[in-house]
């Protein structure tokens, strides 16, 4: 409390200083008085002045400046600079009399003293509603960046809420086209769907997670895929170990897979292809999914599909304008990517083999 006392008589004084210097040089220049005598002179004056403007910061604070036009305001702010320039004037000629000074209490020098408090009580009140001012609008911008993060995770939260029942619906469509069609592989499909689930638990509103942790959920997603499909579903994962050192959105890799499967796989009776990329180049760590589908034939908007949509807007709340989702749309395939900054955490993952089939 006391440093803080100390630091702002400290504002105060250096912010004083200039006025007191113009002060003493006008004086100087005009009057014919001893140096130390003009600059006692000086120092009552402008000390006196800078006393009467704490009191003017206070009454800055009990009225701020109205948002529209009031002219009550206004009046009072007259009267409130009467009030100083006739104060600052009995002040000044109190202390000279004091000092043994013969003062000349003529009425025109009275009221050259009475104006220039007025100005004094002008500055003040200026300088001190400017700085009311930039904090009103720093404390506005402040409530702006509030509420748009908060709305910002509203909008996050929504989409993780639809997200888990997305992922859900579509792992019993598929354990149910395994009960119906191969039924010795159901229990298996519920062991891995069991393990998913756990990660999907897990994921408590984290707005990014570990690398390794979506890594071996989407590695758990596609197996449990491969045992609908089987060798109609060939995937490639290539990972760099640099990669073990980021952080990224939770079902950020699993929704590009789960879109290839869905788009690239299961509509063709001959299967296709998926191929993951993972890799780290100028502090970023880049992560590719492509496909051999009908990309060029499908022409139905990916890119709105809810699981992509999620994703981008999932990037934008954690990364901002530093990443975003990209798509490709090729006769030879559906290509997506995204890029996101490093983290600032080391990995806590073990980096795993650089490049496996899955």
């Amino acid at each position: 409390m006391l440093g803080k006392i100390i630091k702002r008589c400290g504002v105060a004084v250096a912010a004083w200083m200039p006025f007191f210097a113009i002060w003493l040089l006008v004086s100087l220049s005009s009057a014919r008085d001893r140096f130390s005598a003009v600059l006692l002179g000086s120092l009552v004056t402008t000390g006196s002045a800078g006393l009467l403007g704490i009191a003017v910061w206070y009454v800055v604070r009990r009225f701020p400046w109205p948002l529209g036009f009031k002219l009550n305001f206004y009046l009072l702010q007259i009267l409130f600079a009467l009030v100083y320039g006739i104060t600052w004037s009995t002040l000044i000629y109190g202390l000279e009399f004091l000092r043994g000074r013969q003062a000349l209490w003529t009425w025109p020098a009275l009221g050259r003293t009475v104006l220039m408090g007025i100005w004094c009580y002008a500055v003040f009140a200026g300088i001190a509603y400017a700085v009311q001012t930039r904090n009103r609008l720093h404390d506005k911008e402040i409530l702006a960046a509030r509420a748009e993060a908060l709305a910002a995770a509203a909008r996050v939260d929504a989409i993780r809420a639809r997200l888990n029942p997305h992922f859900l619906f579509n792992a019993l469509h598929t354990l149910a086209a395994l009960v119906k069609f191969r039924p010795a592989m159901a229990d298996g499909a519920i062991e891995r769907l069991g393990d998913m689930l756990r990660y999907t638990l897990k994921e408590d509103g984290r707005e990014l997670v570990e690398f390794s942790e979506e890594y071996e959920f989407t590695r758990q997603y596609l197996a449990f895929e491969q045992l609908r499909y089987e060798d109609r579903l060939k995937v490639e994962v290539q990972i760099d170990p640099e990669a073990f050192h980021f952080d990224i959105p939770p079902f950020s890799i699993q929704t590009l897979a789960e879109n290839a499967v869905r788009h690239a796989v299961s509509i063709r009776p001959e299967g296709g292809a998926i191929w993951i990329k993972c890799f780290c180049d100028d502090g970023k760590l880049t992560i590719t999914v492509r496909d051999n589908g009908p990309g060029g034939a499908s022409t139905g908007g990916q890119s709105h599909q809810f699981g992509l949509r999620s994703l981008r807007e999932r990037l934008s709340a954690a990364y901002g304008a530093a990443a975003g989702l990209h798509i490709e749309q090729t006769p030879d395939g559906f290509e997506a990517r995204f890029a996101v900054p490093a983290s600032s955490e080391s990995a806590v993952g073990e980096p795993q083999r650089a490049s496996e089939s899955a």
